[in-house]
């Protein structure tokens, strides 16, 4: 049997790297194939850190000559096939695949044309609104012909051994042992302005969330440049609140799966609590629940009924993700702290 060389394009956000691991499970998993993967950052490929089917991790450089090292990588070597993941609606994601000489180029078609698109990708897979990311990427499974398996949605991020000891040391300097019981927040929102609840509704919520179902500690959570934020929302929560310092992201994730519920903003810590199994509450304003809501058994989401709700377009009807409001957004406003302290503590119970 022949082994065919294919390159996956997840370059997208740490979150969305999460909701593309079926797909990119299901190709590693195909003995027919041997896989690389160019992520968006050293995070992003954190997700995947040391799988054993992975032939080759790629990190996008900053800089002319890192990207032209890179390329010059990709093309010597002579990628059959190239699989840019979900969202894909930019030249890049359609140049990159010919530019290395790639004879099958899958990509999604989307309602919004890119003005490339038909031009340089070879193998389209039309992109359904109204879906998730999970099944809209699993779609361009079509493009390789490998049949969608249903049982096969569970979401990937990897823990390594060091980084699970360093969260129980972690725990037990806090004081947190086994005899303690905390949840985690990510009151944070990644690259995208806009997605904040408020520290003080989170806050508020805390409190509540700690009185009524009984729990000793909230964990907070954010990445480095979140540190701000962080420290407000602990001073605001008073001293059951702990600040999560670490490493890692794959430190932050075992400090996650030992928390019995976490609430968060649409994040990409909110999507690796849920691909950990935890019981997770994702808060929803202007970005799209039906695409991006934390996906699985233990997961789950509030949104504001607002008909201007959600107001991110991209992929379908926009080339970058961009939100209608600039500042005011009525709809995280209608989310009360008391209809998110009601739906954690009926999570919490079940």
């Amino acid at each position: 049997m022949s082994i065919e060389r294919i390159l996956i394009i997840s370059v997208s956000g740490i979150g969305n790297t999460i909701l593309q691991s079926p797909l990119i499970e299901t190709i590693l998993a195909d003995p027919k194939y041997r896989v690389d993967i160019l992520f968006g950052n050293k995070a992003m490929a954190h997700v995947f850190q040391d799988h054993p089917f992975i032939a080759k991790s790629y990190i996008m450089p900053d800089g002319l000559l890192g990207i032209t090292r890179l390329f010059l990588s990709l093309i010597r070597n002579r990628y059959y096939s190239t699989v840019s993941c979900f969202p894909s609606n930019r030249h890049q994601f359609h140049l990159l695949p010919f530019l290395i000489g790639a004879k099958k180029r899958i990509i999604h078609l989307y309602p919004e044309k890119n003005l490339v698109t038909s031009v340089l990708s070879n193998s389209k897979i039309p992109a359904i609104k109204g879906i998730h990311d999970v099944e809209q990427n699993l779609n361009l499974l079509k493009g390789l012909e490998i049949k969608s398996d249903v049982s096969n949605r569970m979401l990937t991020f990897r823990i390594n051994s060091h980084e699970a000891e360093l969260a129980e040391e972690f725990l037990a300097q806090k004081g947190l042992g086994r005899d303690k019981t905390f949840f985690g927040i990510h009151a944070g929102s990644g690259p995208i302005k806009g997605k904040k609840w408020g520290t003080e509704r989170f806050s508020e919520a805390a409190k509540k969330i700690m009185v009524k179902a009984d729990i000793d500690n909230v964990l907070i959570f954010g990445g480095p440049e979140e540190q701000y934020e962080k420290k407000e929302l602990a001073g605001m929560i008073g001293e059951k609140a702990v600040v999560v310092e670490g490493p890692t992201l794959g430190f932050s994730g075992a400090v996650i799966k030992k928390c019995c519920f976490f609430l968060s903003n649409d994040s990409g810590l909110m999507h690796i609590a849920a691909a950990l199994g935890i019981k997770v509450l994702g808060i929803f304003g202007p970005t799209d629940w039906t695409r991006t809501a934390p996906y699985g058994p233990n997961a789950h989401f509030i949104h504001p009924e607002l008909p201007c709700s959600p107001c991110l377009t991209y992929p379908f009807s926009d080339f970058r993700p961009k939100l209608n409001c600039k500042d005011t957004f009525p709809c995280l406003k209608a989310i009360t702290v008391d209809s998110v302290v009601e739906k954690a503590i009926n999570i919490i119970k079940q």
